[in-house]
């Protein structure tokens, strides 16, 4: 039986001091992804970062994630970057963005974490908070790093809404590992779930093929997401 594949947008990162070559990059993403989709019956594919042939690269793919990693340049959502903005690659945002645009197009299933839901919002005409506390009336320390795979706070999820049909539940226990948060929502994406504070922790396409991001790291939160990647690999199958 054929697994639908699943390809997971690479990220540039500079080799460390220690390195046998320090003064190249790497690609890479983290093993907790692929770890998830293998489990739910897809085949993962590291997807390198290129500035041509990006739709024949999408043909391979039944579906794309987009998961953490640093913050997105703010040149990409029209601001000027503040200090409170972290360090950004932007070969790796112009490879994203790319990516993102092609595989709509191209009707793939599109499933966002953390960074991954920020560039789509991006990527659709939406802006970030630099930093959360940039947000008026902010409550919760969003990064969160001591309980990384476990609850750090509640989202309540809209049950008119993709992640409700997956979930089942209308209120949830999520980790937090980000300092950026949406500001404004494209008008291309529903918001489907916030945190105490209204900050938005999950959306969705409104039209075009299956589109989801969330917030959180549903990688690192074991049996309770599952369904979530399930979901997308349900869908990816489909192609």
């Amino acid at each position: 039986m054929r697994r639908p594949v699943i390809g997971i947008a690479g990220t540039y990162e500079q080799a460390p001091a220690s390195s046998a070559f320090p003064t190249l990059r790497r690609i890479f993403t983290n093993e907790g992804y692929s770890s998830c989709l293998q489990a739910v019956g897809a085949l993962v594919i590291l997807l390198s970062p290129t500035t041509t042939n990006i739709e024949q690269l999408i043909q391979l793919c039944d579906g794309v994630l987009f998961a953490g990693g640093a913050d997105i340049d703010p040149s990409c959502y029209q601001q000027e970057r503040t200090p409170l903005c972290g360090p950004s690659d932007l070969d790796t945002d112009t490879f994203h963005l790319a990516l993102y645009h092609q595989g709509r197009q191209a009707g793939k299933p599109i499933l966002g974490i953390c960074r991954g839901m920020q560039l789509i919002n991006v990527a659709e005409g939406g802006t970030l908070y630099q930093d959360y506390k940039k947000r008026e009336g902010w409550s919760i320390h969003h990064p969160d790093l001591e309980h990384w795979n476990n609850a750090s706070h509640l989202v309540k999820i809209k049950q008119d809404s993709i992640l409700f049909s997956i979930l089942k539940k209308p209120e949830l226990g999520v980790n937090s590992l980000h300092h950026q948060l949406v500001d404004t929502p494209s008008d291309a994406l529903k918001v489907t779930a916030n945190a105490s504070d209204g900050s938005i922790e999950a959306f969705e396409a409104i039209d075009g093929s299956w589109c989801v991001g969330v917030q959180w790291h549903p990688e690192t939160l074991g049996e309770a997401m599952d369904s979530l990647f399930e979901a997308f690999v349900r869908e990816a199958s489909l192609q």
